[in-house]
């Protein structure tokens, strides 16, 4: 059930881009090692980028034929290592294979790819920057959606669907409010000068909900601006 439902997640994010000639590239943590849902998302056409456990089994081809676990290799500080054939898991899934260690860190980042190889560990690094922000605005730093205990799908599905626009709104409702500053009496503390530059001190969507909070418990409340506009920032 729950590889079908993933599945059924992946092919609607790929109807919704498909004829955007865009490349469509999924992003997953350690825990989507799946050779179903890889292949299925190469038949679609799709990349991905997943993550990988080191206690995998993996078949390397690049230096002739070697069996182990993927943390048997030990990555190089400031020199990614690339494997472009690689069997992983006993069902001997053919893929391809990015190694990273950043200096000074203990783990290794284990990558497969079905795309470009060496664009494997920057690709998946976009999580970092955008999707495990909305995860966490999702939950702790923003709406809680663990504590709901919602249990029917239908009413999860409407309660998420209000939660992504919401996010959506604060966001942009943040980068405004940092664009014009405050015209209406209720000041954030958003950013600080740290060695005579401007350092944000919350995020576009955290200054959104500051904000937005700031007016609700106002008994003098300003005007929201309420239209969906877009800024380059």
């Amino acid at each position: 059930m729950q590889t079908s439902l993933i599945k059924e997640g992946i092919k609607y994010t790929y109807d919704l881009f498909k004829d955007k000639s865009v490349k469509i590239i999924y992003l997953a943590d350690r825990w989507f090692t799946n050779n179903e849902l890889m292949k299925y998302i190469e038949d679609l056409g799709a990349i991905y980028c997943i993550r990988v456990k080191g206690n995998m089994i993996i078949y390397i081809y690049d230096y002739g034929e070697m069996l182990g676990k993927i943390k048997e290799i030990k990555g190089k500080e400031k020199e990614e290592q690339y494997y472009k054939k690689v069997l992983v898991t006993k069902n001997k899934y053919r893929t391809s294979m990015a190694v990273s260690k950043k200096e000074g860190h203990e783990e290794i980042i284990y990558v497969l790819t079905n795309g470009e190889v060496e664009k494997g560990i920057t690709r998946y690094s976009y999580r970092f920057g955008s999707i495990e922000c909305i995860f966490k605005n999702q939950k702790s730093n923003g709406f809680y959606l663990e504590s709901t205990k919602v249990r029917n799908i239908q009413a999860f599905k409407t309660l998420f669907g209000l939660m992504c626009v919401s996010l959506l709104w604060l966001t942009l409702l943040g980068v405004e409010y940092t664009i014009k500053g405050n015209k209406n009496k209720i000041k954030i503390r958003w950013s600080r000068k740290r060695c005579g530059e401007t350092e944000r001190m919350f995020s576009l969507f955290n200054t959104g909900l500051i904000y937005f909070n700031l007016c609700f418990n106002s008994h003098n409340v300003p005007k929201i601006t309420c239209r969906f506009i877009l800024y380059e920032i």
